[in-house]
């Protein structure tokens, strides 16, 4: 089987950001980074790639317009959540009430029916999996290392019950796991260090999967909040914006180069269903 890869975005408001919460920034809405989605979606078209973009549904007013021309040019849309908020607390039954009400808004509004699902920061809950499932989700994407109860499919994807799971890629250190597809890896490494990087963990594995958020692409002006958060999230809020889409256009000509193909996450598992 030929290796793949899977390029993901998290459409979400600028400050759905974490480390935003609770500061004082300009909350002003031209600030929410919405036409980033579809400057991606020209970029992956450019690139004859099919993405998966995981939507907010309560984003979809600022960037309706946006998602349409994406699903028209063949991306995939799937579910992120209703709001921006942890997951964590929430029971099967409020979990699913939420789901439904997201699957109606974004069939009403986007007229498409998402089929897979990310959990918000990556803070999934076991027993929700689940619901999603009954729900009618074919795939999820928000487990970062799938213990012993996730059966291996093909590199970093996975099967439980029914539903694929669709890991992001890690680097192990003893003391750390660090998120190679995305969290603003790629924007700190840049040119030769990133590529060795990249290089070395892609003729080892069969997939890889990129993600990142419509800020992280934003060239102009982003308020950063003067107190409130750490410098290493100053970073993570501002650091080579300007220049990541060159970044992924590098690493989408070293995964080329390597022998993967590209798919959206639909498409991979109503291959393997036929």
């Amino acid at each position: 089987m030929n290796k793949l890869a899977f390029l993901t975005m998290d459409v979400e408001s600028y400050f759905d950001t974490s480390c935003l919460k609770n500061t004082d920034i300009d909350r002003d809405q031209k600030y929410n980074c919405a036409e980033e989605v579809l400057t991606y979606a020209k970029f992956l078209s450019k690139n004859d790639i099919k993405g998966t973009f995981f939507v907010t549904v309560d984003f979809i007013k600022y960037c309706k317009d946006y998602l349409l021309e994406a699903i028209s040019l063949g991306h995939e849309i799937a579910l992120h959540c209703l709001t921006h908020q942890s997951y964590k607390n929430f029971s099967k039954e409020e979990f699913k009430k939420e789901i439904v009400e997201s699957k109606k808004i974004i069939k009403e509004e986007l007229g498409v029916e998402p089929v897979g699902f990310r959990f918000p920061r990556w803070e999934y809950k076991k027993e929700l999996l689940d619901v999603l499932k009954e729900e009618g989700f074919i795939y999820d994407s928000s487990v970062i290392k799938p213990n012993k109860s996730f059966k291996k499919e093909f590199g970093y994807i996975y099967i439980k019950n029914g539903l694929y799971e669709f890991a992001p890629n890690i680097w192990k250190f003893p003391f750390k796991t660090v998120l190679l597809s995305g969290g603003g890896f790629y924007r700190f490494l840049k040119g030769k260090s990133m590529s060795r990087v990249l290089r070395k963990h892609i003729k080892k594995h069969d997939t890889f999967m990129i993600y990142f958020h419509p800020f992280e692409i934003h060239k102009g002006y982003l308020p950063v909040p003067k107190r409130g958060i750490l410098q290493v999230q100053k970073k993570y809020l501002t650091k080579n914006r300007d220049v990541y889409l060159d970044s992924i256009q590098k690493m989408i000509e070293v995964l080329k180069e390597n022998g993967y193909l590209f798919s959206n996450m639909k498409e991979y598992v109503y291959s393997k269903e036929k």
